[in-house]
């Protein structure tokens, strides 16, 4: 977990259990509305990987579904990750924000920690979990 300072490593997401390989298609950017986030969930059981991906325009924004105060979830019904005006994201359990273009705390239990990045690009209409040669090339 990054600080004020620094900002965390956008590679973390890969130790853990589950996660999908770099280069993993997600879904079309029309299929998540403006303004919105929607989650992806790979695997099964227990040690499912919980990722979401926020839209803002024609750029996507991706993180680990995990709260850095409470280590749960941030949504506790589907798709609920902003909030009300939809210029933040939101722990649904305790109300920290985030915010979008780079998953820092700005308010709430988890002020001043960091969402965990996944790394998401689009290519042509679709958008994709990064590849180390997609982030070199940016």
């Amino acid at each position: 977990m990054g600080d004020a300072l620094s900002t965390p490593d956008p590679w973390l997401w890969r130790t853990r259990p589950r996660a999908p390989m770099p280069g993993t298609r997600l879904c079309a950017l029309a299929d998540i509305p403006d303004g919105t986030a929607r989650e992806f969930v790979f695997g099964r059981g227990t040690t499912v990987f919980s990722m979401f991906v926020v839209r803002r325009g024609d750029t996507a924004y991706g993180y680990l579904n995990l709260c850095p105060h409470y280590s749960q979830p941030l949504n506790y019904r589907a798709g609920a990750f902003m909030n009300e005006s939809g210029t933040r994201i939101r722990c649904t359990m305790h109300f920290a924000e985030f915010r979008i273009e780079d998953g820092y705390g700005v308010s709430g239990a988890a002020e001043r920690c960091w969402l965990d990045p996944v790394p998401v690009v689009r290519k042509g209409d679709d958008l994709f979990i990064a590849t180390p040669q997609d982030l070199e090339h940016e």
